[in-house]
């Protein structure tokens, strides 16, 4: 059995390492991949359209362990979900990988992580990645059955976490960034069909308007079609909308971040040239040198 792992523990301490420790000393022959660990800390939302549009890509069934949980004076509780491909979802019961479960055919069983003989003794309150979680999914992927790991709940009762949709008007769609790359690449909250809807073609010049700046550039299959520094509309590798810099960083370039509202529109008027003829006259306005 395979236990994929995601989380916003970084890699700057040994937090991760010692989750993976905790894994590799309870079930050894389990086999650990790491999907992310720089999900923004606390991020849910982040985590969640993360672990969403990797799952297809993942094997399955497996064991996937999520972790964003924002500490709480009250904690929120653990849980192990069964989805219809026969996966097993380990993660706080925040919402974080609801969306996942429907990719993986939608949740059937549910448990709450209430069984403490199964966590590592003397379970520290402020580290339950290491000390609840992981040897909770440990023990499932070692063959744990799901029932044992502690009371049944009603998957009605689960927390479900929404991302929000982008919205068309006419000839433009609103949207939002939901994800910033390693590249600069900003993933957005919509697919083709949305484009395609606002009247958006292969070709098309389209007007983006973020973060205060207004900027027309091409809708293309690849951001490589656009010469190097310039910017592309293009459908990234999990079929999401992008907007990216061949070579460069659209982040940087649009001073843009996750969360920022974002408005795709059609570019009805011809544009204008690229590069424009540069004359240049002598003191003598009649002569043209250019």
């Amino acid at each position: 059995m395979f236990l994929t792992f995601l989380s916003d523990l970084g890699y700057e301490d040994p937090f991760l390492g010692l989750c993976k420790g905790v894994i590799a000393r309870i079930a050894p022959e389990v086999r650990v991949l790491d999907v992310l660990h720089s999900v923004e800390p606390q991020d849910v939302e982040m985590g969640a359209a993360m672990l969403a549009s990797a799952v297809p890509f993942l094997p399955a069934p497996a064991v996937h362990l999520a972790l964003v949980d924002p500490f709480r004076t009250i904690p929120t509780r653990g849980i192990a979900v069964r989805t219809a491909d026969g996966s097993l979802f380990v993660s706080p019961d925040n919402g974080l990988a609801s969306q996942a479960w429907d990719v993986a055919g939608g949740a059937v069983e549910a448990h709450v992580l209430d069984d403490e003989t199964l966590w590592n003794a003397n379970a520290a309150r402020t580290f339950r990645a290491r000390d609840v979680f992981s040897p909770v999914a440990a023990r499932l992927a070692d063959g744990l059955p799901i029932a044992q790991v502690g009371t049944q709940v009603a998957i009605g009762e689960l927390q479900r976490l929404e991302l929000r949709e982008a919205r068309l008007h006419n000839d433009h769609v609103h949207g939002e960034i939901v994800q910033v790359d390693h590249f600069g690449n900003l993933t957005l909250n919509m697919q083709r069909h949305h484009v395609e809807a606002a009247g958006i073609t292969l070709g098309d010049m389209v007007e983006i308007r973020c973060g205060g700046k207004t900027l027309q550039v091409c809708y293309t299959l690849t951001y490589g079609e656009v010469p190097r520094g310039r910017v592309a509309l293009c459908e990234d590798s999990f079929r999401t909308m992008c907007v990216a810099v061949n070579q460069g960083s659209a982040a940087a370039q649009l001073r843009s971040t996750r969360g920022e509202p974002i408005v795709i529109a059609r570019v009805h008027a011809e544009p204008p040239a690229v590069t424009q003829p540069v004359r240049v006259y002598d003191q003598a306005p009649s002569t043209i040198t250019a």
